[in-house]
């Protein structure tokens, strides 16, 4: 029995992309396979169009588009294989410890597919049997890759899933040296573990070196403004000290200046305790956003009494799905909507999301999303709520109140806290900046009680830094003090 191993490249993928400390990561991945007694052969897959390393060796196959049935059916006819295990190019950590055993597991139970939900991108693999792929039927169209295809059809194909400790899902991390984030954190963790760790060693690496994660942001939410025309009772605004003017378009370009020492891909938000279209240089600060090549995503969470025809031209014309928009409608008819956000404006809001579907018509599903929060006042109607947008087909953020630890009342009827706590996600990978340029200690700390820094006047580099010893401290169970970590329960909530 021929059990083979694909070494698959995806579209864009550079040299230096598949290339980790120095070693060139395929050539490296078919040499530890064939050093395994009892497996077959290695093959790479390049798309079609690549002129990299790979494209001259002997063992690599040309595809023309996707890994679909059709790839799959002509990749066992060329190969003769009876499995074939496939593996990303991208992935230097992968541990074949881990591919031997998943291939004796496969061929142990007679499986036709198995794969691992548990163990993280990078570190597992996906093995196909011959008898699965003939199976296939053969389409006319062009079908999804096969992978999907298996997974939407659980219940017709023999598969095993794999599972193996320890599981570290809870991390979030993904070993894959495309990207630019996952490879810093790779390069911290041999770093600190003095090479290339085995799976069972990375969980230690981070309990022992929790700092191996704090890599850099990856989520920047911009308070461009303190101003907004609506009252929502669940807004802490109110409870702001003093109040916020707009940020200046020369202070946003110091943030993305100041982002760029980084080096890492990330999103920002327009957020805080504003309405982010009300500050004046709004659209010059959109379009060097969106200019940035660093910034994957642009959030732009509003009221959207503001989001008419202006605000429709622009993203129509960037509908690209860089930029999502975030609605907040928080009633299902006037009345609801103007005591929860103080104004009668739920005609207004509602015809500017109905604008702004149809200006993003080409654009992403996810472009647009309206969002509701999961408090007392929302519950009566908020199957309704659900039956209307549905229909619509706008996605719905069901967002969780945040009580800013007492500065504001908590109307949530219900608490989805987990009962373990982990290391807070804001910590490891967020920065949140006030219009005046002050970096809080984190997202409850609305005033500034805590401030880091002020991009205004420190780099943004030596700012984060200055936050480790709180992502330490809260790694270790230490939990700061001001802001009280202790009774914050944001730590689970996650962004990018």
């Amino acid at each position: 029995m021929k059990t083979d191993l694909l070494i698959y490249v995806n579209k864009g993928l550079s040299d230096a992309d598949l290339t980790f400390n120095g070693s060139f990561i395929p050539l490296e991945l078919a040499e530890k396979y064939s050093s395994i007694e009892k497996m077959g052969d290695a093959y790479f897959s390049i798309p079609s169009g690549s002129d990299g390393a790979l494209s001259g060796d002997s063992r690599t196959i040309v595809r023309a588009g996707d890994d679909d049935a059709d790839f799959w059916r002509a990749l066992f006819e060329k190969t003769g294989s009876d499995h074939i295990i496939k593996v990303m190019a991208d992935s230097p950590f992968l541990d074949f410890a881990v591919i031997r055993d998943m291939a004796a597991v496969h061929t142990g139970n007679l499986a036709e597919f198995t794969y691992s939900e548990n163990l993280p991108e990078g570190m597992a693999c996906e093995i196909y049997s011959r008898e699965l792929v003939g199976a296939i039927p053969e389409f006319k169209e062009k079908t999804l890759p096969l992978t999907k295809v298996i997974r939407s059809n659980m219940n017709q194909f023999d598969i095993e899933l794999y599972y193996r400790d320890p599981d570290i899902r809870d991390k979030r991390l993904s070993f894959r040296s495309s990207n630019p984030r996952e490879r810093k954190i790779m390069q911290n963790m041999v770093a600190a573990g003095g090479g290339v760790p085995s799976y069972e060693r990375i969980k230690e690496i981070i309990e022992k070196d929790p700092g191996v994660l704090y890599a850099g942001p990856s989520y920047v939410e911009i308070e461009l403004t303190g101003e907004c025309e609506l009252d929502c009772i669940f807004c802490y605004r109110k409870m702001v000290h003093s109040r916020r003017a707009d940020m200046d378009a020369g202070l946003f370009r110091k943030i993305l200046e100041g982002m760029k020492g980084f080096a890492l891909p990330y999103t920002v938000c327009f957020g805080g305790s504003g309405e982010p279209l009300m500050n004046r240089d709004f659209y010059s600060i959109l379009d060097a956003a969106m200019a940035d090549p660093l910034i994957e995503r642009i959030i732009v969470e509003t009221n959207g009494v503001l989001a008419g025809q202006n605000y429709r031209n622009y993203i129509s014309g960037h509908a690209s799905g860089k930029i999502k928009t975030v609605v907040n409608i928080n009633g299902h008819d006037r009345d609801s909507y103007a005591k929860l956000h103080g104004a009668d404006r739920f005609e207004t809001v509602r015809e500017n999301i109905a604008g702004l579907k149809q200006a993003l018509a080409g654009a992403p599903a996810d472009a647009l999303h309206v969002q509701i929060m999961k408090i007392n006042e929302t519950e009566p109607f908020l199957d309704a709520y659900y039956d209307y947008w549905e229909k619509q087909n706008i996605p719905i953020i069901l967002q969780k109140q945040n009580a800013y630890l007492g500065l504001i009342k908590d109307r949530r009827y219900s608490d989805l806290s987990p009962l373990d706590r982990v290391p807070c996600w804001h910590l490891q990978r967020d920065l949140y900046i006030l219009s005046d340029g002050a970096v809080t200690f984190c997202k409850v700390d609305v005033n500034a009680a805590a401030a880091r820094g002020n991009v205004a006047e420190s780099g943004i580099a030596d700012i984060w830094e200055k936050g480790r010893a709180a992502f330490l401290g809260d790694y270790a169970g230490a939990y700061a003090s001001c802001p009280d970590c202790a009774s914050c329960d944001e730590w689970y909530t996650f962004n990018f």
